[in-house]
């Protein structure tokens, strides 16, 4: 009953809105009344677009915190899955890009703790048995510890699809959430809530209503990554972090929880007397040599190179507990094996290598050009230079932020450390756009009020832009849940569904009738109410276009979009900042008013944008200082990168693949000269060339 006294208050609100502003526009446009000389009209049209604007600016806000104010816990719960069940799909790339997997098994170790949690009493053991196994604990409370590359991640993605896909009505949601952005002074409760908000798109109301009622289930990954090896363990925030989980609980009981973290460090918090209480812990089980081989053979690399890979196989077979099996004991090492030699290159020079670590490298020099030659005939192509340059500026500016960082976050660039100069560039823009008119309008002896009140909006504005350089500021239209999906993405008919069903038919019929109105008062004959301008009517003929896609994104969740579409939502705002500053710009030029009034116009759009969109302008400065080192584009970098198996999305997040391989770019951030390969006839055929 409230939520739908809520939906006729607002649907009030906007019909309200848009008759008054239709009204002032026909009152003001009419002929013999109002308005009558094309600048004083061209003033009145700019006065309703702004008030317009700042309209629709305070309705996003009111929306914005009374959306799911009032939502039954359990639909909350079932929305909140289906956000989760589009925002983690498992890419084929992260498999290896083949139906031949590596078989990820486990074991329940004995926990070193008085206080464990009750096993089940014929473990599975194997990854497609984890949910199973889960579910017989008591206290529900799992951590997942594994050698590095021993498929944590993948198994707790995987656990996260599994248990979402088979969860029911009233059970927790599963929600993959990153270790590295949460500090000592944050309570984990506020910590889960805040992600929920940015990965999730949920409103803060709903979130904390998810969390307060136990309907969410932190699987939380790396706990290994939180701090530098030289901190000591006992003053580390991943030992803050467990004792934060500790006190992480539902009335009287531990609330359910998954962590995974390294064996070596696990192994250590228990040792100390301060892992988490109330858990099982399982141990993932190395890759054989056997299965390995298994895989590796099973392939389609293999299967069509076989003289190629037949010397690593025998390797394999033959010495299981050689320095080559032991390399490629975990389901990343093998993956990359696979993506290495899948087309081209000899696996044999893995035989030449004598540690770990230089099989580690070997197979990471490969990994970028196999995994670029794998999306071959994309869209978007990249060079493997180019690839390999962008990927290592990333993962330096993610090291210089602090050895724990692994999320990489497109609106939090421009607040990095090294982002000095984006931050100043974005101050001088703002001053520029606030302060220069100003200048310009007090220089002229004739001042008055209009005047005196157009300096002050100008100021205003430029001050609501500059609030974003604090750490805390967040934009207006930077909601978590408002981002736009590719153009051509199905899910614009998703959103087209959504915004005309049930409640969202009312408001998008009255809210359309402002751009029908203003529409039909440029294009309609002058004996139906119009003033029948052709050349205005082309320019306006824009607003329906921009509207409806406005009102379609509305009803989209980040989750389903993906990080990549904040920036398109950005981008989108500024066109429609744009499309106002167009025509007054166009109707002062017809007017021969000089440059002046197109300065004024040119500034005000552009301090309101500021004031609106800052974090999307301060991340536009930063491209602009990093332009020679990454692509403008960089979310179409990030998500062809995401479909070559390079980075992985989790919530609103870009991470690298692997820990490995972010730590191996800062090593080499710059693409060393291609070695010739091991065995050139088999691995490269010479190329027959002609001489002109």
């Amino acid at each position: 009953m409230e939520r739908g006294t809520e939906n006729r208050t607002r649907n009030r609100w906007i019909a309200v809105t848009c008759v008054l502003l239709a009204c002032c526009l026909l009152y003001a446009l009419r002929p013999g009344q109002g308005a009558e000389s094309l600048p004083d009209r061209m003033g009145v049209v700019g006065m309703l677009l702004t008030a317009l604007t700042l309209v629709a600016t305070a309705f996003g806000v009111w929306a914005t915190q009374r959306a799911g104010a009032v939502v039954d816990d359990v639909v909350a719960a079932r929305q909140l899955s289906r956000a989760v069940a589009l925002a983690e799909p498992m890419s084929p790339r992260v498999l290896g890009g083949d139906r031949v997997v590596a078989d990820v098994t486990y074991s329940f170790r004995p926990y070193a703790h008085a206080r464990g949690a009750a096993l089940p009493l014929a473990p599975a053991g194997r990854l497609g048995g984890l949910v199973a196994d889960y579910q017989a604990l008591r206290p529900r409370r799992l951590v997942i510890t594994g050698q590095p590359g021993a498929g944590k991640s993948v198994l707790a993605r995987s656990f996260v699809a599994e248990l979402n896909k088979s969860r029911a009505d009233g059970d927790p949601v599963p929600v993959l959430i990153a270790l590295g952005d949460w500090e000592r002074e944050e309570s984990f409760r506020d910590w889960v809530v805040r992600h929920l908000v940015r990965d999730y798109g949920r409103s803060w109301k709903r979130a904390r209503q998810l969390v307060d009622a136990g309907l969410v289930l932190p699987v939380v990954d790396g706990l290994d990554e939180m701090d530098r090896a030289e901190v000591p363990l006992a003053e580390s925030r991943a030992q803050s972090a467990l004792d934060a989980l500790a006190g992480y609980q539902e009335g009287l009981e531990p609330a359910p929880l998954v962590l995974t973290c390294r064996t070596d460090l696990y192994d250590e918090f228990e040792a100390s007397g301060r892992p988490m209480l109330d858990a099982a812990r399982v141990e993932i089980d190395p890759v054989s040599a056997e299965a390995a081989a298994g895989f590796l053979s099973r392939r389609a690399g293999a299967a069509y190179r076989q003289a190629v890979w037949a010397p690593v196989l025998d390797e394999l077979r033959g010495r299981p507990q050689g320095m080559l099996a032991r390399s490629l004991s975990t389901p990343w090492r093998l993956v990359l094996v696979a993506t290495a030699y899948e087309q081209a290159n000899d696996p044999g020079e893995l035989l030449a290598c004598s540690t770990r670590e230089e099989v580690g490298d070997t197979l990471l020099g490969h990994f970028i050009p196999s995994s670029v030659r794998a999306v071959t005939g994309t869209r978007s192509r990249y060079a493997p230079e180019d690839v390999h340059a962008w990927l290592g500026t990333l993962a330096c500016g993610l090291q210089e932020q602090g050895g724990g960082t692994t999320d990489l976050v497109l609106p939090e660039l421009a607040r990095s450390p090294g982002a000095v100069w984006a931050r100043r560039l974005y101050a001088v823009l703002v001053g520029v756009l606030a302060l220069a008119p100003v200048v310009i309008l007090m220089s002229d002896g004739d001042t008055d009020a209009v005047m005196w009140g157009l300096s002050a909006l100008l100021v205003v504005l430029g001050a609501a832009g500059l609030r974003y350089l604090r750490s805390g500021g967040t934009g207006l239209w930077g909601r978590a849940d408002f981002a736009l999906p590719p153009w051509g993405s199905p899910l614009w008919r998703v959103g087209m569904r959504l915004a005309w069903s049930g409640r969202g038919r009312w408001a998008v019929c009255v809210a359309a009738l402002w751009p029908v109105l203003v529409l039909w008062r440029v294009a309609a004959p002058q004996r139906f109410g119009g003033v029948e301008n052709l050349p205005m009517t082309a320019a306006m003929l824009f607003t329906p276009a921009l509207f409806f896609v406005l009102l379609t994104a509305y009803f989209l969740g980040s989750a389903a979009v993906g990080p990549s579409g904040w920036p398109r939502t950005g981008a989108f705002f500024a066109l429609i900042v744009l499309w106002p500053t167009v025509i007054m710009v166009l109707l002062s030029r017809s007017a021969g008013l000089g440059p002046t009034v197109d300065l004024l116009v040119l500034s005000m759009f552009g301090s309101l944008y500021c004031a609106l969109g800052g974090p999307m302008a301060m991340y536009t400065c930063w491209l602009l200082v990093n332009c020679r080192r990454l692509p403008f584009r960089l979310s179409r970098f990030l998500e062809w990168s995401r479909t070559a198996g390079l980075i992985r999305v989790t919530g609103a997040a870009y991470q690298f693949r692997h820990r490995e391989f972010q730590e191996w770019l800062t090593r080499h951030p710059v693409p060393a000269r291609p070695a010739p390969a091991a065995h050139p006839a088999t691995a490269h055929p010479p190329t027959r060339t002609t001489t002109p």
